[in-house]
């Protein structure tokens, strides 16, 4: 490595991955434990304009690195025989193509919608996420649009059913900013045919039987993007 890129690669670590660390390296959705990531510190670092990554790039890297879109491209041109690590840009597109869907604002914070769908032997569902219900009874199913997160003072997602044989049963009661993020992880997810920017999401019970909805997103893949987070590590190194 050059003088340049050992010393790019120290300040990177000292200016961003270190907190980055110290701040969600022991926590959902980076791991899957209970104690959750704090949406306004991730706020922090993915904002586009003025987040700590974003002006890493900007200050440290702005001859060598520059957005196209969402993207960050180097400029092969300038590079001054520095080799970027693979890993790092990949990781810094990651992050602005989450921070493009689920940071728009600055802060976290994005719409989607869900709609209900039948399945044998069940009679209801119930969706709640941060106080917002969607209860279906097998009438004919509408969109319901949500927003995540909501304000208020006990966040979390839940999800219960009625099946013809027993009464409500819970499949998942999740408390915390993350709830939704943790409930979509549990369901079986795939491109719904038919529905522009769509998911068919199915969460198969205790009992054997299906429960299903599909999501709309806005923007992206919506709140599924954020479980591109899961297991995410921040590479130490910019150069290699």
């Amino acid at each position: 490595l050059t003088p340049a890129a050992e010393s790019l690669n120290a300040r990177w670590r000292t200016a961003v991955v270190d907190g980055w660390n110290n701040a969600f390296s022991g926590r959902y959705p980076f791991k899957n434990v209970s104690s959750d990531a704090s949406l306004p510190l991730l706020a922090k670092y993915l904002n586009t304009d003025t987040g700590r990554i974003a002006r890493f790039l900007q200050n440290n890297l702005s001859g060598v690195l520059h957005r196209e879109g969402s993207r960050w491209v180097p400029d092969t041109i300038n590079t001054r025989g520095l080799t970027f690590n693979p890993a790092f840009l990949k990781a810094i597109n990651t992050l602005s193509e989450i921070a493009d869907v689920a940071f728009t604002t600055g802060n976290a914070g994005l719409h989607f919608e869900l709609r209900p769908g039948t399945a044998a032997g069940v009679m209801q569902t119930t969706l709640i996420t941060d106080n917002q219900k969607l209860i279906y009874v097998n009438q004919m199913p509408v969109w319901k649009r949500f927003t995540w997160p909501a304000d208020t003072e006990a966040p979390g997602a839940s999800l219960s059913w009625v099946s013809t044989q027993a009464g409500t049963r819970q499949y998942a009661d999740l408390p915390g900013s993350w709830g939704l993020i943790r409930l979509l992880e549990m369901a079986r997810r795939k491109a719904a045919p038919g529905v522009a920017s769509g998911w068919s999401l199915s969460w198969q019970a205790q009992d054997g039987r299906m429960l299903n909805y599909t999501l709309r997103t806005e923007a992206g893949e919506g709140p599924l993007v954020l479980l591109k987070l899961r297991n995410f590590v921040l590479p130490e190194t910019v150069f290699e």
